[in-house]
């Protein structure tokens, strides 16, 4: 059979829902519908069928677990993907520790990445002095499983908490890098675009302080759009920026957005924003370049349940400023770690 413009190179694989034999290459099951593992996606990746038909994944690019090694008392995190979107759906992963009982926690809604029909989760293990820690995700609807538990399915994870374990470094270990990974990245990291923002600004000069030069750029209107969600800035947003005699701008952004929803978002900032080296001079006679470039690392916060996992991101904000115009474009992504490049 023909590969289809959705499939992959790859063996004929029968579907983990309902045992369908589908053909070398399909993307999605011929029985159910399902997404079949694209394999290659990330590492070792595992895949489950809830009762009802939904598939789970963790353990590729997208859904991160934890390294197969950590520090103790050092939290676990366990991110999984649950398709299709289906309303009433929680996901738990459960977990014990050497065997011992089993505990629960609870999985907190995040943005999906790339695949819009997939719900995204992420769980928190907390900190362990010592041990092998198995875990499984499991998912629920109205608060009941309806997927295998831990000790029910062979897809369950462990890592293992240890202070001398290969590739992780005590807490009270100095940090210095051994000479095998010296000058080498020690962590995976990704990033997740979490939307893109116009704002215009009106600038009110404070004038050449013993600090720098003052200036600050209220906010005259604001919109926020990405894929899953939408905000607009409320009034009183400004950066009250301190520009140095080398020409960089120290940002100090706050401000609060509503989605569309009605929600309040209290974001604040900081970031570099570069006019060039002679831009102190030219700032003080009200000059700059047509498009300086700035970087900015915003923080979110808010008391809307659905928005909880705003308030556990960090992001990264790149963009420039049309100073003619007046008005910022930038975009904003959600950095995430991941395990260590050097474990085991």
């Amino acid at each position: 059979m023909a590969s289809t413009p959705n499939s992959f190179p790859g063996q004929p694989v029968n579907c983990p829902c309902c045992g369908f034999g589908n053909a070398a290459g399909d993307r999605y099951c011929g029985g159910c519908g399902n997404p079949l593992d694209a394999g290659g996606a990330g590492p070792n990746p595992s895949m489950l069928c809830a009762y009802d038909g939904s598939v789970l994944r963790w353990g590729d690019a997208d859904t991160p677990l934890p390294p197969a090694v950590t520090r103790p008392g050092a939290p676990a995190s366990v991110t999984i993907a649950v398709s299709p979107v289906r309303p009433g759906h929680s996901v738990t992963v459960e977990y014990r520790v050497d065997g011992g009982p089993v505990r629960q926690a609870l999985g907190a809604f995040e943005p999906p990445v790339h695949d819009a029909n997939a719900r995204v989760f992420r769980a928190v293990l907390p900190g362990q002095p010592s041990g092998t820690v198995e875990f499984l995700p499991v998912l629920r609807f109205a608060g009941q499983p309806i997927s295998p538990r831990l000790g029910e399915s062979p897809e369950c994870r462990r890592y293992q908490v240890s202070r001398s374990g290969a590739g992780v470094k005590a807490a009270d270990t100095p940090a210095t890098p051994s000479a095998e990974f010296a000058g080498e990245p020690r962590w995976h990291w990704h990033t997740r675009f979490l939307w893109t923002g116009t704002v215009g600004i009106r600038k009110e000069v404070v004038g050449a302080l013993p600090d720098g030069l003052r200036i600050n750029w209220h906010v005259t209107e604001g919109r926020f759009v990405g894929p899953h969600l939408e905000a607009v800035v409320l009034p009183g947003a400004a950066d009250w920026m301190r520009i140095r005699e080398d020409g960089i701008g120290i940002v100090s952004v706050t401000e609060c957005l509503q989605t569309q929803k009605g929600a309040l978002l209290y974001c604040s900032y900081g970031g570099i924003f570069d006019l060039g080296v002679d831009g102190y001079s030219r700032a003080l006679r009200g000059e700059f370049d047509p498009s300086p470039p700035f970087v900015v690392a915003p923080t979110y916060t808010t008391a809307d349940e659905e928005l909880a996992w705003l308030n556990r991101i960090q992001c990264l904000g790149v963009g420039r400023v049309d100073m003619k115009e007046r008005r910022a474009v930038y975009d904003v992504y959600i950095v995430g770690v991941g395990g260590c490049r050097h474990a085991g």
